[in-house]
């Protein structure tokens, strides 16, 4: 029997001291979870709560029981649709995105209370500042594959939402493209550049048959943005952003690639999708993998990332970091 939504945001507040990510999480622990027992054993084992509690990474013990097992089996998952369809998936998508970019556009971006449209005029400063963990991620990763932000000319956001790290980008990159396919995102991120007057960003809007507006670019960086977009569309962004990528180039991105719960099939999503939502996705890593062979680019990292989207034993997140051979 699923748990209530109550026994989630308890959780959430008793044991993290904060509110849940959003509906689509909470909702994802009540179908998750059995019993109380084991919705606090992942909670008390995560990742963040260890942090909390002064452990570094390293030293964060993550039990068996916290993590997939290795005999998964796969999911079944759509993950190709014909262009037709694909365009009503996209036009779903953006028409969501819309809405909520009207409605919540910084909550939608980091789904916390403290964000929601009525603290946001208390809380802007921090939701802006948050977008340092994203910077720490890029800078750490390019260190680690032996470059640094001055190799590249132009990095694209794509997903960008209000600016949150376009703005920080701009003080480390060359120069910023954020891409994004909310115009009430846009506008509001257009606005941030102005007032801090910033000269090396340039927002373009994302349309459902145009998904990649920039095509000059050699690094390429998403997070917390495709796993709310159904798999054909996942990977159909993929697919534009590998074969637009200079050569020599480096792309970073995260997605989920495993659900226990989840299964996606095309038919059945489009005969019950009537409203904006922000939505939870999955695209198996094996077509990530296949999708960039195919481009000649190569695999430098795959790096769970878990925690991202949920610090629980049944699903997972991975961030992938490719070169353009």
């Amino acid at each position: 029997m699923a748990l209530d939504r109550e026994q989630v945001v308890l959780a959430y507040r008793y044991i993290l001291g904060r509110e849940p990510e959003s509906e689509a999480v909470i909702e994802q622990h009540r179908q998750g979870h059995a019993s109380l027992a084991s919705l606090r054993d992942t909670f008390l084992h995560s990742r963040e709560l260890s942090e909390q509690l002064g452990h570094s990474a390293t030293q964060a013990v993550t039990p068996l029981a916290a993590t997939l097992p290795l005999d998964v089996a796969p999911r079944p998952v759509e993950t190709q649709a014909d262009a037709a369809t694909l365009a009503r998936l996209l036009n779903l998508v953006a028409g969501r995105w819309e809405a909520i970019g009207e409605t919540a556009p910084h909550w939608s971006v980091v789904s916390s209370d403290e964000f929601a449209p009525e603290r946001i005029a208390e809380t802007r400063e921090a939701f802006y500042a948050s977008a340092g963990i994203d910077l720490r991620i890029i800078l750490g990763i390019l260190a680690r594959i032996g470059r640094a932000a001055g190799d590249f000319t132009r990095i694209v956001e794509y997903g960008c939402g209000v600016g949150r790290l376009s703005m920080l980008l701009a003080g480390t990159f060359r120069q910023v493209v954020g891409l994004d396919i909310s115009r009430a995102h846009l506008r509001l991120a257009e606005e941030r550049r102005r007032q801090l007057d910033i000269e090396n960003i340039i927002f373009r809007q994302v349309t459902a048959d145009h998904l990649h507006p920039e095509q000059d670019y050699d690094l390429w960086f998403s997070r917390i943005v495709l796993q709310h977009n159904p798999p054909p569309v996942i990977l159909h962004i993929l697919d534009g952003m590998f074969r637009g990528l200079a050569p020599g180039g480096i792309t970073i991105f995260q997605v989920p690639t495993h659900y226990e719960w989840y299964a996606f099939r095309t038919a059945d999503y489009l005969a019950q999708a009537d409203g904006p939502a922000v939505e939870m996705h999955m695209v198996p890593q094996r077509a990530v993998l296949e999708l960039a062979e195919r481009h000649r680019c190569r695999l430098l990292e795959m790096r769970e990332d878990t925690w991202v989207i949920a610090p629980r034993a049944d699903c997972l997140s991975n961030t992938f970091v490719f070169e353009k051979v």
